[in-house]
C-alpha cells in the first residue's frame, strides 16, 4: 500500500516537477553569480520559446564573433519597426550591460521580461508599450569573466570586464561608432526609434 501511495504521489508532483525553472541564474544563488553569455543567451530563447509575445532577434556580431541579441517584447505581436509604430504604442529601449562588470540590469530584464509573459505578475507592462531588451551589449567584455573585475563592488561573485574585445568602452562610443557593437545598436536605434 505504502508504494501506491507514493506512486499517486510522484503522479500528483508531475505537473511541478516538470514545469520549467523560471529563475534567473541570480536568483538562484541569492545574487551572488550573473549568468554567463551562452546561459543568458539560452534563458532568452526560453522567453521566446514559451511566450507568443516574445521574439529574440539577432542585432549584430562582435569582434569576437558573438550575436548581439535583442528581446522584443509586444502583447500584439509586433516584431519589426513598422508593426510596432502601427500599434501607437511607445518602444521603450532597455540597454543592460553596456559595461559587463556592472550586469545587475541584465538579471533585473530578464526577471521583468519573465514576471510580464510567463508568471503574469508584470502584464499590465504590456498594454502601455513595446519593450526591446538588450540583455548584454558588451559580449567580449562579458565573457572577461573574474572575481577581481570589480573589486570595489559588492557582487555578484564573478563578473565581466569593462571594454571590449578592442579595448573600447561602449558607454564612449555612441558618437564616435568605432565598434561594431555601437554600429549595431545605432543600426536599431534608427530603425525602431524608441522613446
Amino acid at each position: 500500500m505504502r508504494f501506491w501511495w507514493g506512486l499517486l504521489g510522484l503522479w500528483l508532483a508531475l505537473p511541478v516537477l516538470s514545469a520549467p525553472d523560471w529563475q534567473t541564474q541570480a536568483e538562484a544563488t541569492n545574487y551572488r553569480e550573473t549568468s554567463r553569455y551562452e546561459q543568458t543567451m539560452a534563458y532568452a530563447q526560453r522567453l521566446a520559446d514559451a511566450s507568443e509575445y516574445v521574439e529574440l532577434q539577432d542585432m549584430g556580431l562582435s569582434p569576437e564573433g558573438r550575436q548581439l541579441k535583442v528581446l522584443v517584447v509586444s502583447k500584439d505581436r509586433a516584431f519589426t519597426p513598422a508593426a510596432a509604430r502601427a500599434t501607437g504604442k511607445e518602444i521603450i529601449l532597455i540597454n543592460a550591460g553596456i559595461h559587463p562588470g556592472e550586469i545587475e540590469g541584465k538579471d533585473a530584464g530578464l526577471a521583468l521580461i519573465r514576471d510580464m509573459v510567463i508568471n503574469g505578475k508584470q502584464k499590465a507592462l504590456l498594454e502601455q508599450a513595446i519593450l526591446l531588451f538588450i540583455p548584454i551589449f558588451g559580449v567580449d567584455g562579458h565573457e572577461r569573466f573574474g572575481p577581481y573585475n570589480r573589486i570595489n563592488q559588492n557582487g555578484p561573485v564573478q563578473m565581466g570586464w569593462r571594454t571590449t574585445a578592442q579595448n573600447y568602452n561602449l558607454n564612449r562610443d555612441f558618437i564616435k561608432a568605432d565598434s561594431p557593437e555601437m554600429r549595431a545598436w545605432l543600426g536599431l536605434f534608427n530603425r525602431w526609434l524608441p522613446e
